[in-house]
């Protein structure tokens, strides 16, 4: 199960599949992220990374990257959406199951 930062990145990666960002741009979108979670998106092989050619960096400073998601990003978010629901599922199931031992109760002292 991802959190929810991570999923969050992966849903705005995910409502743009033909584009790719630098974790500066999506802050500029107003999607908050750091690089921690960008390399673990991209070891966990949900994301690709490209280095930014174009981008401005001085001579001992890390190459900017943008990211961009993948099959592996798409998978895990379908697999938190089936998660979700199965986990909505149970809880309801859970509440009738309780709702229906009290009736029970209620039943059996009435009589």
């Amino acid at each position: 199960m991802l959190d929810v930062k991570t999923l969050k990145v992966l849903d705005f990666l995910n409502e743009h599949p033909d584009e790719a960002f630098s974790i500066y741009q999506m802050g500029k979108c107003g999607m908050t992220v750091n690089f921690e979670t960008m390399q673990w998106l991209t070891d966990k092989n949900m994301v690709f990374r490209y280095e930014d050619e174009d981008a401005f960096r001085y001579e001992y400073e890390d190459p900017e990257y943008t990211y961009q998601i993948n099959a592996g990003g798409r998978v895990a978010l379908e697999e938190q959406k089936h998660f979700t629901k199965t986990e909505r599922r149970a809880n309801i199931a859970l509440g009738l199951s309780v709702l229906s031992l009290l009736v029970s109760i209620a039943t059996a002292l009435k009589g």
